[in-house]
């Protein structure tokens, strides 16, 4: 990771249409209808057929084939895929925002106001209390975390975990290296970049 943009999210509901009567089923991510109820509750949608997609882009590209459906998608999807916005910022949060990241084998040089995202990997995982001293070695060195996210891995023996943490400071700061180096073997550095402005 090199670098991380946080970016605002809204949500258009594209149809080609004529009317919402005419709707009989509605396109999109999952969320996408989550972060929209009240839009649909506004307009007597929610008793059409939702189908969830893989992404709003999908949605976009499933309303432009048929005229009897509509997406809850992006203002850039569905210009891309031909399909008339007939709605504009219907989400229900005006202020959502989504981090985005860029991936480099480039490598940034310290600036002072910088973010690193690791994944960590513990190795005495199952025992009471391992992700407390794990962590409590990034509290002793002064390392201020603002995430950290577990997801399941397979393992031989069942299932373990893997923990994603962002944290502000640089990988090459020496407080920085002094904790990764004591976890040298729990840990991938996936990069460190210029905090974001979310």
């Amino acid at each position: 990771i090199v670098a991380e943009l946080y970016m605002p999210i809204h949500i258009s509901f594209a149809t080609k249409a004529d009317s919402l009567k005419d709707i009989k089923r509605i396109y999109s991510k999952d969320k996408g209808f989550g972060e929209c109820r009240e839009f649909l509750n506004e307009y007597d949608l929610m008793n059409i057929e939702h189908i969830p997609v893989e992404s709003t882009a999908k949605a976009a590209i499933l309303a432009s084939q048929d005229k009897d459906s509509a997406a809850i998608c992006s203002h850039i999807a569905a210009k891309l895929y031909g399909v008339p916005v007939m709605f504009e910022n219907i989400e229900d949060v005006h202020d959502n925002t989504t981090r985005f990241v860029i991936l480099s084998d480039f490598k940034n040089a310290i600036s002072g106001d910088d973010k690193t995202s690791i994944l960590a990997k513990l190795k005495d995982a199952n025992e009471a209390g391992s992700l407390v001293h794990f962590l409590s070695d990034f509290d002793a060195a002064k390392i201020n975390l603002s995430k950290i996210e577990s997801r399941p891995s397979k393992e031989s023996g069942g299932f373990g975990y893997w923990f994603y943490i962002d944290f502000y400071g640089h990988i090459d700061e020496e407080r920085v290296q002094k904790v990764i180096e004591k976890h040298t073997n729990e840990v991938t550095w996936l990069g460190s970049y210029v905090k974001g402005e979310d």
